[in-house]
């Protein structure tokens, strides 16, 4: 009876299944990697572990040479482990017990709409099957023209593999890559940098915002929903905002940006302005950076990309929403409106929260992992907000390993436990691990405070 309770309590609410399923493919994929039949040469757990969990979170920081250490079997479970933290696992669980003509339960509908992000429970079923289509038409064809992009200096075997993987790793916002040095390699290459980018982008908006073109562009809904328009904006703004800054503070600096042509510097400004929203990807060496660019790219990945998508960070609708409260507060206005509509009071709390909790957060591991591994407090900065907002980037000084590469095995555990509650969610991982509220029952009269 006892037992029956515990299990029932564990499994009691929608965020707590997520995160235990995620543990639960963490230490399977784990164990996996750690195979010899999926290693090159002999690793340790710990690097096995890590790798594992930057691939579920979709995050990209490595402290293995993915391209050298793994085998041909273990890249495949890094791309399986890149697809399942992209889609969610329940949507691929979802997805085959369709395929086998299996009934699909309300508590299983709501662990899904959870997992994806998905307003209610209603169309749930359908909005899953579109959400394969897409993914599966957006990742051929970007690999399709991949292909041609990878084709120069490799074979047709390799320009296919590599076309493919790193198609479904910029889809998914993942930011591994079969390349020793990133695409570095591939700074001058056009139809790399824009397929990548795009790739991004469609995945960072959302399952949400590109179903909701697809119904609008089907005439099946008359006009796009508030959430798309902010999703798209905002998304759009920060794309070009951010590669302005990029140019601005790169000016003059030999080490950066400033060493490539004009056309060269621009391409490369949107590019990382697009990669540093959640994708991870880079066609320059960061190490060469200024401290203020490095900044600029550390705000982008708080930010990160749109709710619902295959990105990380606190969502480009949470800055939208604070933004538009502070300018609707400084107007005199008592509430928050956009697009002739009212933003409701709980969700601009909600925002706050999420804000100020991981702000918080980040802020007291960085100065942690500054102090603890003896590196700068920009580079660690830099390197928690990467792993927290699940994007990958790292400055390590030119190496091709991640900054996390060199840190001991409590820093490793503490970047790992920031990648994966980036993924869950900083929110939804604390309601996981504590008890359901209980309702207050006294209302307390209304205190005067002088702000």
């Amino acid at each position: 009876m006892v037992i029956k309770k515990f299990i029932d309590d564990i499994f009691s609410s929608p965020p707590r299944i997520i995160l235990l399923s995620y543990l639960l493919i963490i230490f399977l994929g784990s164990v996996i990697l750690f195979l010899p039949i999926s290693t090159t040469k002999p690793i340790n757990y710990l690097d096995a572990l890590f790798t594992t969990v930057s691939a579920i979170t979709d995050t990209g920081l490595i402290v293995l040479n993915t391209p050298k250490d793994f085998t041909p079997f273990g890249k495949f479970i890094i791309l399986l482990l890149i697809h399942i933290g992209g889609l969610g696992y329940m949507t691929f669980t979802t997805f085959f017990l369709l395929t086998f003509r299996q009934k699909i339960s309300f508590k299983d509908r709501l662990i899904l709409a959870e997992s994806l992000n998905y307003p209610g429970a209603g169309g749930l079923i359908r909005f899953l099957t579109r959400v394969f289509l897409f993914v599966i038409i957006i990742e051929m064809l970007g690999a399709i023209i991949l292909f041609f992009g990878f084709l120069r200096g490799n074979n047709i075997f390799s320009a296919i593999k590599l076309s493919i993987f790193h198609s479904i790793s910029a889809f998914n916002n993942a930011g591994f890559s079969l390349f020793p040095n990133n695409l570095l390699d591939y700074q001058h290459n056009l139809i790399v940098n824009v397929t990548i980018a795009s790739l991004i982008i469609i995945g960072g908006l959302g399952f949400f915002v590109i179903n909701d073109f697809y119904l609008f562009l089907r005439k099946e809904v008359k006009r796009i929903s508030n959430h798309s328009l902010i999703a798209c904006f905002s998304s759009l703004y920060l794309i070009f905002f951010g590669a302005m800054l990029i140019i601005i503070f790169e000016y003059s600096n030999n080490s950066g940006l400033w060493k490539y042509n004009w056309i060269d510097r621009i391409i490369s400004a949107l590019f990382h302005s697009i990669s540093t929203r959640t994708a991870g990807f880079n066609t320059v060496d960061l190490s060469g950076f200024t401290d203020a660019t490095l900044s600029i790219m550390s705000a982008l990945m708080f930010v990160g990309a749109s709710p619902g998508s295959t990105g990380g960070g606190i969502k480009t609708t949470t800055i939208t929403v604070i933004f538009l409260a502070i300018v609707n507060y400084v107007k005199g206005s008592n509430t928050v409106n956009f697009n002739f509509r009212k933003i409701n009071v709980e969700q601009v709390y909600k925002a706050l929260v999420i804000f100020s909790f991981s702000f918080l957060y980040i802020t007291f591991v960085a100065i942690f992992i500054s102090k603890l591994e003896n590196v700068t407090f920009t580079r660690s900065l830099f390197e928690v907000i990467s792993a927290f907002s699940t994007v990958g980037l790292s400055v390590g000084n030119g190496d091709v390993l991640s900054l996390s590469a060199n840190f001991t095995v409590l820093g490793k555990i503490i970047i790992m436990a920031t990648m994966f509650i980036g993924k869950i969610g900083l929110i939804s991982f604390v309601i996981a691990l504590s008890k359901k509220p209980k309702e207050a029952r006294i209302k307390y009269p209304e205190a005067r405070i002088l702000i």
